[in-house]
């Protein structure tokens, strides 16, 4: 096999992943197409929509639950809402306005780069926006295809805002792995720094149960006093 053969081969594969990524995308907790916790540099599809609804165990605390609506509104650009609801004492519901643009699309050599932006207004008064930037690519040399994702952002988000707002703002890391199993199943995990705080990492799989539905499930850790709760989410596209 040549050396353009196998490029044209590894181009194919890669194409056909980020093919299975775009069209089985499922929104994070917030909003964003991505994994669990974390947005990727991958958009919805022009004209396509997303509805999705999170929920979060906190033990005898309460629970967090989220429903979100986000579309394709053009090439390479998604915008959508996010409402959240919790039963925590303390922990306000919130509002959520989101946008995303990948302006460097994923090649061969080089990941997909999407600029992002979430505005949190909280119930009773209160709001912050976070910028961020992440980078995405589909790595496809072995059996299993794997993506994998790394962010920054800035943000003044106390654990995405569930316990307010820190008075400066601060530059987080945060990145994401998922391995695709079978072209129904798969798995990943996150992690994603916070302020004050402990990151916050999970272990999660998602079900590819039709072109339109994807569940996902999985386990997070949310740090000392909080520690590994089970999360729980649904995602209908059309």
């Amino acid at each position: 096999m040549n050396h353009q053969t196998l490029r044209t081969t590894a181009l194919t594969a890669m194409g056909v992943v980020t093919m299975m990524c775009t069209a089985h995308t499922a929104l994070n907790l917030e909003g964003q197409s991505g994994v669990f916790l974390n947005p990727l540099a991958y958009t919805l599809q022009q004209g396509k929509t997303e509805i999705s609804s999170h929920h979060v165990s906190l033990d005898t605390l309460g629970s967090v639950s989220t429903f979100n609506l986000t579309s394709g509104l053009r090439r390479n650009v998604e915008i959508g809402v996010t409402q959240v609801s919790s039963s925590v004492d303390g922990v306000r519901d919130q509002s959520i306005l989101l946008a995303k643009w990948q302006f460097a699309p994923e090649t061969e050599t080089s990941p997909a780069v999407a600029a992002w932006v979430i505005n949190r207004n909280l119930s009773g008064g209160g709001n912050s926006t976070d910028f961020g930037l992440s980078a995405t690519k589909a790595l496809t040399a072995g059996k299993f295809p794997v993506v994998v994702d790394l962010g920054v952002r800035s943000t003044k988000a106390l654990g995405l805002g569930l316990f307010g707002f820190a008075g400066d703002g601060k530059l987080k890391w945060e990145g994401s792995a998922a391995v695709f199993l079978s072209r129904k199943i798969v798995a990943g995990t996150e992690f994603k720094q916070q302020i004050g705080a402990d990151t916050w990492t999970d272990i999660a799989f998602r079900y590819i149960a039709s072109d339109s539905l994807n569940i996902d499930a999985g386990i997070a850790d949310l740090g000392p006093g909080l520690g590994n709760q089970v999360a729980l989410a649904a995602t209908w596209s059309w």
